[in-house]
């Protein structure tokens, strides 16, 4: 069961990344084409929204600031172990 897990959580991440990586690709083109971005559809709602736009800011911050800070081990571990 924990594999599975592990599996989906894996998939939703690759898929996450996928979605960022056509986000950012549609941008490029956006830009370099004269269309209209996807900036130009969040900028507005920001500014409709601003507290849900930072509550949302936040999570995405403390989210990611969880996955990539990562448990400290290693040599520059303050709870390193003397042998």
């Amino acid at each position: 069961m924990t594999r599975m897990i592990g599996d989906l959580f894996s998939w939703l991440v690759t898929a996450l990344f996928g979605v960022i990586f056509v986000a950012l690709a549609f941008e490029s083109w956006a830009l370099l084409t004269g269309n209209k971005p996807i900036t130009d559809y969040i900028r507005p709602a920001v500014h409709s929204y601003p507290g849900w736009a930072f509550v949302i800011a936040v999570v995405i911050g403390v989210i990611l600031g969880h996955f990539l800070w990562g448990p400290a081990r290693g040599r520059t571990s303050p709870e390193r172990t003397q042998k």
